[in-house]
């Protein structure tokens, strides 16, 4: 036994003490990303509905009688994504030019576009929304832009020609091209922001994930992307054209062999005509009786992929589109209307967008796909199960007045979240945070993406206390079931506040006036020079180059990787020669039932060891996967910020190994009656622990100065851990006592 636990102890150079989780935040601190430095409602708090939809008054009556505005304007929603009445035109109304077969009438398309627009004129139940309409999604489906000879309901085919004069997708294009152009304009309907040239084209046009697709087949698509973005912006020069709006973007599938056929190959052949990349991303809970997420860890690697391969390739990151994010529960599909089914998409939603805008800069937007009534895709009964209305009848049927689904939880939370980003940090990945301030008021937002009750440490400052009104919590959680949001008012500072299972929270600090920004932290984000590398047990490097430093500052190196499950996720990690300290702490959910893990890990870096030009070295113990992308997030201070208790700089990027090696445990085997603890230099020393093998305490060190003496006569032979908590740290030297 003695012999096990010296090496077990031989193999664990330190020990980190769990603690509950500490968020900081400094509400006099400007935290801008790249140019962002605001809460950008358009981009983030949308539904996906178009103006004209149907949905908002068919059907029968709904509470509140007028929904539209209740919801839109009440709540501050934007509208985000619109592919019916694109497809809608072409497919039932719309007739092929008698002299260009496969070619849409170009004079019928403009005569339709007129009555559009005119019909847009005189309804203000669409002109009055205009404001809520500024930046969404146009996109097409297969049926009918796939030129593959299916006859719209008028009875044509778009062009299926594939020549040097007439490329594959021409006719297709030069529709999208005037349907923008005739079907918007000035003082009317406004133009949308992003054209998706297809949605899902390899799930759509081969009928599933995983169907064997051919090169040649997926560089058809490919193609095609170049065709119609060439004719929309011959028409429309500054369109944003983008896609290939992935179903499944599992990068790490088949040793990354999903990555090479896919996405790399779409961005070598059609990248230079991307305006932004398309993406869906949706967590599956209950999958065959599987949890297979992409929120946390698996969410941060997909992302820093695609950012970390355009950089690469074109020299710049190029903006991603989320058009639909959320949650498929898989377990309870073709249901009617649940209010646990809706708690699974909140807690997807959640989580997701705390990942988005945490990257405000790289995401162009973020449209969470909640549809309205959707009884246009009713089968046997059920509708589409992402809704934000429901009948009042449900469950038992789909029936009664249309009322709020669950899923309005997600907008009520976020109705009144707004203003300047602030700085804020969590000192464990689990915890999600963000902040900002609208005037008198600042507004702090945790997320907890373990399905454990979480209790956090607030360290709120940057006011004057005496300017402190009230602080109101709001707390979304699962209350039996069924998404709630509770309330509770404060008069002074809660020290700490619970986190239930998957929840978000909302602390609302109401000052009598407004809060001062006076300081800022500047994030710039800079990718090594090299990125998706083979991992082969052997020492890789990656340089970052002409990094901007000041005085005061943070900074955290980030590592996606893929692997198969039982490698280890904990490399070795040094920057100029330094070794750095890695957390085994994944963030969100573990991924054990996913094929391999994909995944991101975080590492702190001491902003002091940073230099212009930065060179990271990372080994993994043995062979396999791949590292998929390694960038870092540099955060440049205008003032020093404290962090926790009063320490200047994260505690975490200490070098334990050389902190270790700066502690002396003198004389160790000890037959005497007390042991020195010396250091080789000054540290910030909080505590000293004497614990028995088990981690039990025995006793507190008093401490003393440069020597620490720790008295050893009553103890029995045998293996003690001294515990130094130093600059944030527990770092546990062995004492033997013979």
């Amino acid at each position: 036994m003695k012999f096990i636990i010296i090496t077990i102890l031989n193999l664990l150079p330190f020990i980190v003490i769990a603690q509950t989780t500490k968020v900081d935040v400094n509400l006099n601190v400007k935290h801008t990303v790249g140019e962002v430095s605001t809460f950008n409602r358009e981009k983030f708090i949308g539904v996906h509905g178009g103006l004209r939809e149907n949905d908002w008054t068919r059907y029968g009556d709904a509470r509140p009688l007028d929904i539209k505005n209740d919801f839109m304007n009440g709540k501050d929603v934007y509208f985000g994504r619109n592919t019916g009445t694109i497809t809608y035109n072409i497919n039932a109304v719309l007739r092929e030019d008698p002299n260009r077969p496969g070619f849409v009438d170009l004079d019928h398309l403009r005569e339709k576009g007129k009555t559009y627009r005119n019909d847009y004129l005189n309804r203000p139940d669409l002109y009055n929304y205009a404001d809520r309409n500024k930046s969404h999604i146009l996109a097409t489906q297969h049926h009918p832009f796939w030129p593959d000879g299916t006859l719209t309901k008028t009875g044509w085919a778009f062009s299926q020609n594939d020549t040097q004069e007439e490329p594959f997708g021409t006719a297709t294009g030069e529709y999208c091209a005037h349907f923008i152009k005739e079907f918007h304009g000035s003082g009317t309907e406004k133009l949308p922001e992003y054209f998706e040239v297809i949605n899902e084209p390899v799930y759509g046009i081969f009928g599933c994930e995983d169907c064997g697709e051919t090169d040649e087949a997926l560089e058809k698509i490919f193609k095609f992307h170049n065709t119609v973005a060439h004719e929309v912006k011959k028409v429309n020069p500054d369109m944003k054209v983008g896609g290939y709006t992935t179903a499944f973007p599992n990068f790490d599938y088949d040793n990354f062999q999903r990555w090479e056929k896919r996405w790399n190959k779409f961005m070598d052949m059609s990248g230079e005509n991307m305006d932004f990349w398309s993406i869906h991303l949706y967590d599956w809970p209950t999958f065959q009786g599987k949890r297979l997420m992409r929120k946390g860890s698996n969410l941060e690697a997909t992302l820093d992929m695609l950012d970390h391969a355009s950089y690469d390739k074109f020299g710049v990151v190029k903006p991603t589109l989320v058009s639909e994010y959320g949650c498929q529960v898989h377990s309870m599909a073709n249901q009617q209307w649940s209010p646990a089914r809706d708690w699974y998409y909140i807690t997807s939603l959640n989580s997701m967008m705390m990942t988005f805008m945490d990257r405000a800069d790289n995401i162009a937007k973020a449209l969470p796909f909640i549809v309205l009534k959707a009884t246009w895709g009713t089968a046997n009964g059920v509708p589409h199960n992402w809704r934000l209305f429901r009948g009042e009848d449900e469950p038992a049927s789909l029936t009664g007045t249309w009322v709020y689904s669950s899923l309005v939880n997600f907008y009520d939370f976020w109705s009144e979240v707004n203003g300047t980003r602030v700085d804020h940090v969590s000192d464990n990945v689990d915890i999600q945070t963000d902040a900002y301030v609208e005037g008198t008021v600042g507004y702090v937002v945790l997320n907890n993406l373990t399905r454990q009750q979480q209790t956090v440490a607030l360290n709120v400052k940057g006011f004057d206390e005496a300017n402190l009104n009230n602080v109101k919590v709001q707390h979304l959680y699962s209350k039996s079931g069924t998404p709630t949001i509770e309330e509770t008012t404060f008069t002074t500072l809660p020290s700490e506040v619970q986190l239930q299972s998957e929840s978000m929270m909302l602390i609302r600090y109401e000052m009598n006036s407004d809060l001062v920004i006076d300081e800022t932290s500047d994030e710039t984000k800079y990718y090594a020079t090299t990125y998706y590398q083979p991992i082969d047990g052997n020492v890789m490097t990656f340089n970052f180059t002409d990094v901007d430093l000041v005085e005061h500052g943070e900074a955290v190196l980030r590592i996606g990787m893929g692997r198969a499950h039982g490698l280890s996720l904990k490399p070795t990690v040094k920057i100029n020669g330094k070794t750095l300290v890695t957390n085994d702490n994944i963030m969100g959910d573990l991924q054990e039932q996913r094929r391999s893990f994909f995944g991101m890990v975080e590492v702190p870096i001491d902003y002091e060891l940073l230099e212009k030009n930065n060179v990271v070295t990372i080994q993994f113990p043995e062979s396999g996967g791949h590292i998929s992308s390694v960038n870092m997030r540099v955060f440049n201070f205008s003032t020093e910020i404290e962090r926790g208790d009063g320490d200047v700089t994260p505690p975490t990027s200490v070098d334990a190994e050389d902190v270790g090696q700066q502690i002396i445990l003198y004389p160790n085997p000890s037959k005497s009656e007390k042991v020195q603890l010396s250091f080789k230099r000054q540290f910030n020393i909080e505590e000293i622990k004497l614990t028995d093998i088990t981690g039990k305490e025995l006793k507190t060190i008093p401490l003393s100065g440069e020597v620490v003496e720790i008295n050893t006569a009553a103890l029995k032979a045998g293996i003690y851990l001294v515990q130094i908590k130093v600059e944030g740290q527990v770092i546990s030297k062995k004492l033997i006592v013979e």
